[in-house]
């Protein structure tokens, strides 16, 4: 059916996009740390012969590929919560070995890789934080997330909580201007009010299970271990970030020979590229003046008692290293600069939790 003629195909967001967007970065990020320890461990195996050799993106792809076929195939919503596990560890295989694809020589090794990966996955973190944000729906886009949710009763599987939901969607319906989307919202809220009588009460998805883990966790640790455990991690990362600063700038303005044995010994190939460079030398000293700078700050500030400003200053400095510095350590030293890297994320974890459940409260005042 068609209202005045005009066919509307304009894009909608799924209800869900954000929780599978999430399902495919995580299984991305934890496939390729995998990945790639597990080939460091074990000597780097190849699956193949003297000829052949079936390098792991090949599973990669075929991973993708049953990742599309799924919702393209089946109706139901495990379909689209496959698809997004699947691709993640698919992209992850397959973008692992970019290396191979971006050289001549099929260097898997290749310095620049991880850092195209990084900031890959940089890329799909900041799509997430996009698709996650509250918007605004009309009620055309309503209709499709209410008609999706009904899988639920199709399936056996509507609760309380899933059932106020649709009604949500379908009371924005009701107020559309297009008498077919009016009807509809209609003839399904009524629908929806006769059985609720016999529904369950809610079942909170995988991720808002693990959040309420997470929560109840650190609720129990309490919030004097918290600030315990935020202060320690402020204070060895203002330590480790004094001495990376002196080092730079010993290698910076240090009287330091690169054409002897032993200096050139103490760097890989990528490390020497990048410290006999003064552009990118003093590029890195820059940014770990300003991240060390802010993180003493922070620590300062935390210490003293000022947990805002202290949790601020704290997550700016995370973010600022892991989106601007990271991507250069990794091209330096590769995975060793991973438990940095993990390092800093589990801070930004850490402090943003403490603002979240200690903090807002005081904001609010």
């Amino acid at each position: 059916m068609t209202v005045h003629g005009k066919v509307n195909r304009s894009a909608v967001l799924r209800d869900s996009a954000a929780s599978y967007l999430l399902t495919s970065l995580v299984a991305f990020g934890i496939t390729v740390i995998a990945v790639r320890l597990f080939l460091q461990l074990t000597g780097f195996p190849q699956i193949g012969n003297s000829v052949l050799h079936f390098a792991h993106a090949l599973w990669g792809a075929l991973l993708i590929f049953i990742a599309v076929l799924l919702p393209l195939l089946y109706a139901n919503r495990w379909a689209a919560q496959a698809s997004a596990l699947l691709s993640g560890i698919g992209i992850g295989l397959f973008i692992d070995e970019i290396g191979k694809f971006i050289t001549q020589k099929n260097d898997y090794f290749f310095p620049p890789a991880l850092p195209l990966i990084y900031g890959f996955f940089l890329l799909i973190v900041f799509f997430y934080l996009y698709f996650r944000r509250s918007r605004q729906i009309d009620p055309r886009k309503a209709m499709y997330n209410a008609l999706d949710k009904f899988q639920d009763i199709l399936d056996g599987d509507l609760d309380l909580g899933e059932a106020a939901r649709i009604e949500k969607q379908l009371e924005i319906g009701r107020s559309s201007q297009e008498h077919e989307i009016q009807s509809l919202a209609r003839v399904l809220s009524n629908y929806l009010q006769d059985e609720k009588g016999g529904l369950v009460p809610s079942k909170p998805g995988y991720w808002r299970r693990l959040a309420y883990k997470v929560d109840e966790l650190g609720q129990k640790l309490g919030r004097r271990f918290h600030r315990t455990l935020i202060s320690v991690l402020l204070i060895l990362f203002s330590i480790s970030s004094v001495l990376v600063i002196a080092a730079v700038a010993f290698i910076a303005f240090g009287d330091i020979d690169f054409t002897e044995e032993a200096v050139r010994a103490s760097f890989n190939s990528s490390e020497l590229s990048i410290v006999k460079s003064t552009f990118w030398l003093m590029l890195i000293l820059i940014l770990e003046v300003v991240i060390g700078g802010m993180a003493i700050y922070a620590t300062f500030t935390w210490l003293r008692g000022d947990e805002q400003r202290g949790q601020k200053f704290a997550a700016l400095a995370m973010v600022i290293s892991l989106v601007l510095l990271q991507p250069l350590l990794f091209y330096m030293n590769q995975m060793a600069a991973l438990g940095g890297t993990l390092y800093q994320f589990a801070i930004l974890l850490t402090v943003i939790a403490y603002g979240r459940w200690y903090l807002e409260d005081v904001k609010e005042h």
